[in-house]
């Protein structure tokens, strides 16, 4: 019998992506192979991989053409917990922010939310090491895990930011981060209906997922569980890719993208279900 061709699948490995790949590990048609957001898209655009959870921003930033697999994503309609800014002075009075470069479209979120929402246009520098900003950053941008395991003092920085929650009251749509993405036009076969079903089947599996790998990720169990099972959305739909694309016009108007490209989708929202 003619085994089916192996894929591989390019994935964050933060808890909250273990939705959308919990059980694709050790399957013999897949192989996930993770890495960082921003890395993701380089793994793509070599070819290294056939499809790969990317910043939603990386598709008009590729240095080859994308399609969007509206299979799954991670995003949020309202807050996220693990995309916040932290400052030591009120937002508005902010002049730079050191930004975690591991995700594309958080740091580009952070430049539209602040121009448009609190009309500021601040230096944006990347993060050095830890040991280097505690004590002296003005303003800083973390995401993921770190959030929660490695938060600044909030006595030291007070003022803080839910950049899922600002843009939901910015513009009274949900947020897409990341979102399964290939190659235009690459062969993918049956890997789309098995994502989406991963993502589906997860949904029912929570507590599972969040017993194996919170305490791991330095996350307690409840907040674990809140975070993934009430506060992040997995599904990819209309209102979506409605945000997915006000998203680009207003990186657009920023200068962040030089060229808007128009949104491709490899098969029409939920045809993988069938």
């Amino acid at each position: 019998m003619n085994q089916p061709p192996r894929h591989a699948v390019g994935c964050v490995s933060f808890l909250n992506a273990r939705p959308l790949i919990e059980g694709l590990d050790g399957r013999d048609d897949i192989e996930v192979r993770y890495d960082v957001p921003s890395r993701l898209i380089e793994d793509l655009e070599r070819g290294e991989v056939d499809i790969a959870l990317c910043p939603v921003i990386d598709y008009q930033r590729a240095g080859v053409e994308l399609e969007l697999v509206p299979v799954g994503g991670i995003g949020c309609d309202g807050p996220t917990l693990t995309v916040r800014l932290f400052s030591r002075i009120p937002i508005p009075q902010i002049t730079r922010v050191l930004t975690d470069t591991d995700s594309h479209s958080s740091v580009i979120l952070l430049r539209v939310i602040l121009a448009d929402q609190y009309g500021i246009q601040p230096e944006i520098a990347p993060l050095p090491v830890e040991s280097t900003w505690r004590d002296s950053a003005e303003a800083v941008l973390l995401i993921g895990d770190k959030v929660v395991s490695r938060a600044p003092d909030e006595a030291v920085y007070p003022h803080q930011l839910d950049l899922g929650e600002a843009w939901k009251k910015l513009t009274g749509l949900p947020f897409v981060f990341a979102i399964w993405m290939a190659r235009r036009g690459a062969s993918l076969g049956a890997l789309p209906q098995t994502l989406w079903h991963a993502q589906h089947s997860n949904a029912f599996r929570i507590d599972e997922i969040v017993t194996r790998h919170a305490a791991v990720l330095g996350w307690p169990a409840d907040l674990a569980a809140h975070y993934l099972g009430d506060l992040l959305h997995y599904t990819i739909g209309p209102p979506q890719l409605q945000a997915v694309e006000l998203f680009w016009q207003r990186a657009h108007a920023l200068g962040q993208i030089p060229q808007l490209r128009p949104l491709r989708c490899s098969q029409p929202v939920g045809q993988a279900e069938s």
